[in-house]
């Protein structure tokens, strides 16, 4: 017959804890390395810092991603931390939103009508002027961006001391599920009352955390993957639809486009707004 080995109850709480310890830690070094890339981010020159805006506001919003898998566990400190993370974010919008008008009309290139298609090229060298005249000004407030950079240095160092131990597989898996009921809500919201933004900005934000979460689970513990259906399509979906928004709101009062190319540009990027909320 044979013989059981005899492991002591240390060793047995041991054994038990090692995936819990693994994942907090794997979660705590990717949110690390998510800050120091988004400093790094902010460090390009020139015409990069475009694009280095955006990856590290994408960065950014990847830790608060990570943030809301430990909403209780990790602490009181945390919360601050996700709360001080979320105005840095927030004070680089105007930034990210003036290129991403210009990346909204190139979207429009491709299946434009022709009388579209002929004021693009001017509507753009507008866009891409006044971007480059915000970022001018801002630079002068802020060199290099150094002190936001430097305020995500010391975010590093404060997600460093978070309580990640108390951060186990449990507590991930409920808040996934936290986020999909969350996500699913703001949806029905939504296609309940098509024409209201703000509802539509929610689902957005909340399909692009989850899709965040989704990535890096799927890494991770892809056990613990959210269960939602059409996930990416969804998400894509609506931040294409985000850009055509932000397009609209452009050729409002202090539009940066002349009256004419205005309104073609208004009443397509509308059309196309409005196809993508009937999707169920």
């Amino acid at each position: 017959m044979a013989i059981a080995p005899v492991i002591s109850t240390a060793t047995a709480a041991s054994a038990r804890s090692a995936p819990v310890a693994r994942l907090s830690l794997e979660l705590k070094a990717f949110a690390n390395g998510q800050l120091r890339q988004a400093e790094a981010f902010l460090a390009c020159d020139g015409e990069s810092l475009h694009a280095g805006i955006h990856q590290s506001r994408k960065s950014i919003r990847r830790v608060r991603a990570i943030l809301a898998l430990g909403r209780k566990a990790l602490g009181d400190r945390a919360k601050r931390l996700d709360d001080d993370l979320g105005r840095l974010c927030r004070g680089l919008s105007r930034l990210r939103d003036a290129q991403a008008l210009i990346e909204a009309l190139r979207r429009l290139d491709a299946n434009a009508p022709e009388e579209v298609r002929a004021v693009l090229a001017a509507a753009e060298a507008r866009a891409r002027l006044r971007r480059d005249q915000m970022l001018a000004v801002e630079l002068l407030r802020d060199p290099q961006l150094a002190s936001r950079r430097s305020r995500l240095l010391a975010y590093s160092r404060r997600l460093e001391r978070l309580e990640w131990q108390a951060l186990d597989e449990g507590r991930v898996s409920a808040a996934i599920e936290r986020s999909e009921h969350r996500a699913e809500k703001a949806g029905q919201r939504s296609f309940r009352h098509p024409d209201r933004d703000a509802d539509w900005h929610v689902y957005r934000r909340r399909l692009r955390r989850l899709r965040q979460q989704d990535t890096l689970l799927a890494e991770l513990r892809p056990e613990l993957r959210p269960t939602i259906q059409g996930l990416e399509e969804r998400a894509t979906l609506l931040g294409e639809a985000q850009d055509d928004a932000l397009l609209i709101r452009h050729c409002r009062r202090g539009s940066p486009f002349q009256p004419g190319p205005r309104a073609l540009l208004r009443n397509l990027a509308r059309d196309r707004l409005n196809s993508a909320r009937r999707l169920p």
